[in-house]
């Protein structure tokens, strides 16, 4: 996953989803490379092909705010569902403050 805001790509989509892929069986690699812009930042799930994609596809949900049609749990991963923004984006302000929410609060 790429945050691509920076000198020089001000222009086209925001965000570049990418999947890496081997195939150990016949030495072969093969790089998928989607990019979305920041209004419209969804691609199609690949948990169908790869079940394995699943937790890569919720953390990329979690921390960039993509998100992947069809997925079968698309759900925050690491922070609480009350969680306000995305924090790995660049744009989310740093000095930002959320309350912390427990499972009792």
């Amino acid at each position: 996953m790429d945050d691509l805001k920076f000198p020089g790509r001000e222009d086209g989509p925001r965000f570049e989803v990418v999947y890496h892929l081997y195939s150990v069986a016949h030495n072969h690699r093969l790089r998928v490379k989607v990019r979305v812009d920041e209004d419209d930042a969804v691609v199609p799930t690949a948990t169908g092909l790869w079940p394995i994609a699943d937790w890569f596809e919720r953390e990329v949900w979690d921390m960039f705010g993509v998100r992947f049609a069809g997925h079968p749990d698309l759900r925050r991963l690491l922070m609480y569902e009350e969680f306000v923004g995305h924090p790995l984006r660049k744009d989310y302000p740093i000095e930002r403050r959320q309350p912390l929410i427990g499972p009792q609060a």
